[in-house]
């Protein structure tokens, strides 16, 4: 009996263990094809991975400003007027940073009071509390604030005494210089404009004189008074456009700009004196010649080719274009881009034989060209006479290296663009005032640009051509160093009569 009953234990373990093993055969066999397919994704990683750093690749190397460094940003994007002048002097290394011994210190002037005195008496010491009599003679201390009154707004009521007119046989009055029907006065239009000017959108006027001066206005009357101010600035920006076109140097930009969700151009033609511009549907040459009609100096501009229509004195290329071309083509050939004025040596990110020819013509282009501006910044500065000569000497170097045989692509295509353009490289060297790059319009289209990135452009064409007006007049008080608020309250003609902080009716 004991032994059929180890028999039939035996036999349970048997198969329990068999049973064991088959699922365990299961559980490896899963195992593996879990290992498998875990090969099998890494492996598909791994090509995607690869694909992707190919494409990342491909696009650096066609998006000059996303593989630059950051001592190379101007390769994309950094203010030309940042890196033009990019030149380490020898005293660099051993100048400490700050103003230098002998510089005329910038700082703030201390304001003229314009209110009462504030006295702070004192009554018992503030270390052991014993009670002070009469303040010591001559001991005292004084110390400037300068403050802010709390925002408020004020209204006042207008009396219009009427006259009996012998002649027309009826009762008139006088008219003050407001739209009719308005509630608001040119304080406030000014306050609009100007925070307009500075990019904020409607809504966010809305909310800032509700909070701040108490005052609830519909988007509609804010562009009433902003229309407002533009068609009592019309005339004077029509004049600053004239005034503009007589200097003898203008420079021109454009940038794209959004109007009623259609692609607009918002234009700029600025001089020392002002800017003056303007919103159009196109990005052809019948703005320029619209706008420069009569111009007879010198215009600076990029390489966009409506400006060639443009009859003047003559034309001066941006000579940080023509680097932005070399850059882009260093990018491609795996050398870290260098700025025009540079002296530092070349750093080639990759392994291999450099491209000498390629680096020939570059490095050529760039010494003619710096050489170019040097010349023209030394001191003392060169006569007329001098400053000719000189350029018909660079112009000849130039000249022999545009005429050589060039086989590579990027050369060729920048040799190409240089040959066209030849005549507008070197014209600052015999125009007084003329600068080499175009910095100027640059900086002054960055409001429009900054505006566009904040509202999105404008909802209207009268929109945009009030934005022209009030952009105008904007930088050209700021270039005058003008009180943009103050010049729009005169021009509209009528302040509220305040006296001391209250109404007066009179």
């Amino acid at each position: 009996m004991t032994n059929n009953r180890t028999s039939e234990i035996s036999d349970e373990s048997i198969d329990d263990l068999r049973r064991n093993i088959h699922q365990l055969k299961k559980e490896l066999k899963i195992e593996r094809k879990r290992r498998i397919l875990a090969e099998n994704q890494k492996n598909e990683l791994k090509k995607e991975n690869k694909k992707l750093k190919k494409e990342i690749a491909k696009i650096l190397s066609s998006a000059p400003f996303l593989s630059a460094s950051s001592k190379t940003a101007e390769a994309g994007g950094v203010p030309s007027s940042k890196t033009f002048y990019r030149r380490k002097r020898q005293c660099e290394e051993n100048r400490k940073s700050g103003g230098q011994p002998g510089h005329e210190g910038n700082g703030r002037k201390r304001p003229a009071s314009n209110s009462p005195s504030m006295n702070i008496p004192l009554d018992s010491c503030p270390e052991c509390g014993t009670h002070l009599n009469e303040p010591v003679n001559g001991a005292e201390q004084t110390r400037t604030i300068t403050d802010i009154p709390f925002p408020r707004h004020i209204v006042y009521k207008i009396h219009y005494p009427r006259y009996w007119c012998s002649t027309c046989k009826k009762l008139v009055r006088g008219e003050l210089p407001l739209p009719p029907n308005q509630q608001f006065g040119p304080a406030v239009a000014s306050w609009i404009a100007y925070h307009r000017m500075l990019g904020l959108t409607i809504r966010k006027i809305q909310s800032s004189l509700l909070e701040t001066y108490d005052i609830q206005m519909s988007e509609a009357t804010i562009l009433k008074l902003e229309r407002w101010v533009a068609d009592t600035l019309k005339e004077d920006c029509e004049k600053l456009k004239e005034k503009i076109i007589q200097e003898n140097n203008i420079n021109a930009d454009e940038t794209c700009f959004r109007v009623n969700g259609e692609n607009g151009w918002l234009w700029v033609f600025t001089s020392t004196i002002g800017s003056y511009y303007k919103v159009a549907p196109t990005r052809g040459h019948s703005v320029p010649e619209e706008v420069l009609k009569g111009f007879n100096g010198v215009l600076g501009r990029d390489a966009w080719k409506p400006y060639d229509v443009i009859m003047c004195s003559g034309h001066q290329l941006d000579l940080l274009h023509v680097n932005r071309w070399l850059e882009r083509a260093e990018i491609k050939h795996k050398i870290e881009p260098r700025s025009l004025l540079t002296s530092q040596p070349v750093k080639i990110l990759r392994k291999g034989r450099p491209p000498e020819k390629f680096l020939e013509f570059v490095d050529g282009v760039r010494s003619i060209l710096k050489k170019a501006v040097e010349y023209t910044e030394n001191d003392p500065p060169p006569s007329l006479d001098e400053r000719k000569n000189a350029r018909d000497k660079f112009q000849a170097e130039l000249t022999g290296l545009l005429e050589r045989k060039w086989v590579d692509p990027d050369v060729i295509r920048i040799f190409k663009e240089l040959r066209k353009r030849q005549d507008m490289l070197l014209t600052f060297m015999v125009h007084e005032d003329v600068p080499g790059h175009n910095n100027d319009a640059e900086r002054a289209i960055r409001q429009g640009v900054l505006h566009r990135k904040i509202s999105g452009g404008r909802r209207t064409w009268l929109g945009a051509e009030v934005f022209g007006v009030l952009l105008s007049i904007y930088e050209t008080s700021k270039k005058q160093k003008e009180n943009f608020m103050q010049l729009v309250g005169r021009k509209l003609g009528f302040e509220a009569p305040v006296e001391n902080g209250n109404c007066s009716t009179s």
